[in-house]
């Protein structure tokens, strides 16, 4: 009988120690079954639960973080780009056998109640008059830019036009941190370039054409652009360097409109693996416009276009210019031409020319 109690005792130790082990070696397994929506095993997973948080207004989430460090919390904003808010702060409640079990909060944007009020009726909370007020100016400028006959690429180009013209690349002084954020290109007109990005997002989102916003460098800065899906393809396009500097009123730029991937990093860096591919080229505005021309071409089309408004600005696309055999003082020598600016910049293989007609005070 001693030996049968002795065979359970050790029995149960054993099974106890295969248990803790079995515990211990399957922990990851166990807490992905039990919470596998809410656990990532890298930053790219962790980003796309947070994404979902954010646009479902969350004010928090719990995660289970797998062979990640602190450093990867620490840096999570880096990598998100996402219109209706960022993580405000994090504490890490358990960090055993290589997993974390964080919570995060959240900083919910005014974007997000101004989409839900737009597109489901959802009341923006009463105290929060910059979301009602922005509300209020996306409806008006919605209402008053588009229409239901409008296709997709129609409205994005609307809507990149009305930004352009309406926004000075800037900040109101005491206010530059609104710079930042769609209510300063939309409200006080006058933003840097995530505001510009936010205010080009929120717009779009609000007409449901799909997009994102990028982040990467531009000019040895950190920048902040638009991606944007078009019949499904997806389309560089960048709303800040398309607005001349100094500001030219009315004129809008397009060189930046639904480009790829090819033409941007002449001018732009990013991680591109963490972003959809643009390799077409259906959607870009020159194209669309029948704007791309050999130099010939493009000496008809500006005797034309003074012909019809000496004071006006073209842009075009020239597929064999060389500086060695061409120049833009032939414009100097039509009826009505005073003086002229341009700019002539990489586009590609090609290059894209820009030209003010007597704009000079």
């Amino acid at each position: 009988m001693k030996n049968n109690k002795k065979i359970i005792y050790l029995l149960l130790i054993l099974s106890i120690t295969l248990a803790c082990g079995a515990y211990y070696y399957f922990y990851w397994d166990i807490t992905t079954l039990v919470h596998g929506e809410r656990s990532a095993q890298n930053v790219v997973e962790l980003v796309s639960i947070i994404d979902g948080d954010l646009d479902a207004g969350a004010d928090s989430g719990v995660f289970y973080l797998y062979n990640m460090n602190e450093e990867d919390i620490k840096t999570i904003n880096e990598n998100i780009c996402n219109l209706n808010g960022f993580v405000n702060q994090y504490s890490i409640l358990q960090n055993t056998n290589n997993v974390m079990r964080v919570v995060f909060s959240y900083s919910i944007s005014d974007n997000y109640y101004v989409y839900e009020k737009y597109k489901n009726n959802v009341e923006i909370p009463t105290d929060n008059k910059k979301a009602i007020r922005l509300y209020e100016e996306v409806s008006r400028i919605i209402e008053n830019n588009i229409n239901p006959e409008m296709t997709d690429y129609e409205k994005e180009l609307a809507l990149h036009d009305y930004i352009v013209a309406n926004c000075q690349y800037g900040f109101v002084e005491g206010d530059e941190e609104l710079a930042y954020e769609a209510y300063g290109a939309l409200i006080q007109r006058h933003a840097v370039c995530n505001g510009y990005a936010e205010a080009f997002a929120l717009l779009l989102k609000c007409v449901d054409i799909e997009n994102n916003i990028i982040t990467g460098m531009a000019d040895n800065q950190l920048h902040a652009w638009n991606l944007v899906k078009l019949d499904g393809e997806w389309y560089q396009i960048d709303v800040t360097w398309d607005d001349p500097t100094p500001d030219r009123g009315d004129f809008v730029g397009h060189e930046y409109f639904n480009i790829t991937d090819d033409i941007m990093s002449d001018t732009h860096e990013w991680q591109e693996d963490k972003y959809d591919t643009c390799d077409s080229d259906d959607y870009n505005y020159y194209k669309k416009n029948d704007l791309i021309c050999t130099y010939l071409q493009f000496e008809q089309k500006i005797s034309e276009l003074v012909k019809e408004n000496p004071t006006a600005n073209a842009e075009f696309v020239l597929i064999d210019y060389d500086e060695e055999l061409y120049d833009m003082q032939f414009i100097t020598q039509l009826d009505g031409i005073r003086s002229i600016e341009y700019s002539i910049e990489e586009y590609g293989k090609h290059k894209v020319i820009q030209v003010y007609l007597n704009q000079k005070n």
